[in-house]
C-alpha cells in the first residue's frame, strides 16, 4: 500500500503545481494588459519579456533558469513572472555587467 500513498502524494504535488502555473499564467496576462497601454521604451521591453515568458510556458520550459536549468521558486516567479534566471545566475549576470 505504500505505493498508493506515494501516488496520492505525487498527484497532490502535481495538482498544486498545475494550480501555481495557472495562477502565474493569469498574472502574466494581467501584467501584460497593464504594460501594453504605456508604450514607453521600458514598458515595451517588459511587454516583450512577459510575452516571452508566456511562450516559454506554452513550450513547457517556464520557471527554469535559462542559464543553468535550475527551477526558479514559485514565490520569485510570483514577484516577477517574466524572470529568466535563478538567484545565483542573476547575481552572476549583474556582477559581470
Amino acid at each position: 500500500m505504500a505505493g498508493v500513498g506515494s501516488l496520492n502524494d505525487l498527484m497532490r504535488h502535481y495538482d498544486r503545481h498545475l494550480a501555481q502555473l495557472e495562477s502565474l499564467r493569469e498574472l502574466l496576462h494581467d501584467e501584460l494588459s497593464a504594460e501594453r497601454p504605456r508604450g514607453s521604451r521600458p514598458a515595451r521591453r517588459r511587454v516583450a519579456a512577459l510575452e516571452a515568458a508566456l511562450e516559454r510556458m506554452d513550450r513547457g520550459c517556464y520557471g527554469t533558469c535559462l542559464r543553468c536549468g535550475a527551477l526558479i521558486p514559485y514565490e520569485q516567479l510570483a514577484a516577477r513572472p517574466e524572470r529568466t534566471r535563478c538567484d545565483g545566475c542573476a547575481e552572476h549576470h549583474h556582477k559581470a555587467a
